[in-house]
């Protein structure tokens, strides 16, 4: 997988896995993505991976990942970008947190240094639960 700047466009390729099939991939939602840091995962000249950190407030941010279905294993490259571009604006936010709804999601993210806050119920669209996970700056 080749890691690249993100762009709008972007989002009219990814295919995202289905835990993710309710995001309205749309131009002017990628145009809200490039408010934040963002990057782009190409794998066999396809989008596979749409990622970054989107400012909440002064002082907080969020991170985001979009995956597309059936992606293949590329998760330490995702990883690496995810971590270079956390430690690149670490000291730009007090909090930086993030949602999962799937082990795979909650182990990826203890990687990158995020810990577990609770589960917030029936947060997600459909009714679905999702972890809360942050990373505070002492």
């Amino acid at each position: 997988m080749k890691i690249i700047d993100f762009r709008p466009e972007h989002v009219l390729s990814i295919k995202p896995q289905a835990c993710q099939q309710y995001l309205d991939l749309t131009i002017a939602y990628g145009e809200y993505l490039m408010t934040g840091n963002c990057f782009t995962g190409i794998h066999a000249g396809e989008v596979v991976a749409i990622g970054g950190l989107l400012p909440v407030s002064d002082g907080r941010a969020y991170l985001h990942m979009i995956v597309s279905e059936g992606m293949p294993h590329q998760w330490t490259k995702l990883y690496r970008a995810a971590s270079r571009l956390i430690g690149a604006v670490r000291d730009d936010y007090d909090r930086i947190e993030t949602l999962s709804i799937t082990p795979e999601a909650d182990r990826w993210l203890e990687l990158l240094g995020f810990e577990y806050e609770g589960t917030l119920r029936r947060v997600m669209p459909g009714g679905t639960d999702a972890k809360s996970y942050s990373i505070v700056r002492q």
